[in-house]
């Protein structure tokens, strides 16, 4: 299973809006400026660098990003299974890693 921050894809989105808008370019630099969450968080984010994200900072993306677009944690965060791991799990079984 991998679970990737879409970061670069709401601020890609974020910048044409604000580009209609005749608003200046979003960088990460003026995200974290604006948006309270600190530019290393939001660089590890966006280069898939991040072995975490606490609450506090998905709340904080998801306020900023529902300025310009409804946004929910589905649009930020997005899982995917590995087809390795497809076989379902018959119910009542444990699973054991």
């Amino acid at each position: 299973m991998t679970l990737s921050c879409q970061l670069r894809v709401l601020l890609a989105k974020v910048n044409v809006e604000r580009a209609q808008q005749g608003g200046p370019t979003l960088s990460l630099r003026r995200l974290a400026d604006e948006s309270g969450v600190s530019l290393s968080t939001l660089v590890a984010l966006n280069t898939g660098r991040s072995q975490r994200i606490d609450y506090t900072t998905i709340d904080q993306l998801l306020n900023y990003f529902n300025r310009y677009l409804t946004v929910t944690t589905n649009d930020l965060l997005v899982w995917e299974r590995n087809h390795e791991e497809d076989e379902p799990v018959p119910l009542g079984h444990e699973i054991h890693a």
